[in-house]
């Protein structure tokens, strides 16, 4: 079973800053990370910030916007699913 690591905040509390030092670490201790960006905005500069991350052992997907909330809703559910079956050590949302 993958863990999964869920990462909250406030806008400007430092999340992004976290999660790539977060990251940083878990990539070098050897694990298979994935993250999962959940972003309301139009543009994702989150992402942007963490592409750098990107490799063997990290991969980013996103899931942004969508027609109504349970949209979104499911199509963040399905993406988290299909993450937790790509083999990852640990998803971080």
């Amino acid at each position: 079973m993958v863990k999964i690591d869920l990462i909250t905040g406030f806008l400007g509390a430092g999340k992004t800053t976290f999660l790539k030092k977060y990251a940083e670490y878990l990539i070098a201790k050897g694990q298979n990370i994935g993250i999962l960006e959940n972003d309301f905005g139009a543009v994702n500069v989150d992402m942007m910030l963490l592409q750098d991350l990107m490799g063997d052992n990290c991969e980013l997907e996103m899931v942004s916007g969508g027609c109504d909330a349970d949209c979104h809703r499911r199509r963040f559910k399905t993406k988290l699913i299909a993450m937790g079956m790509c083999g990852y050590d640990r998803v971080i949302v």
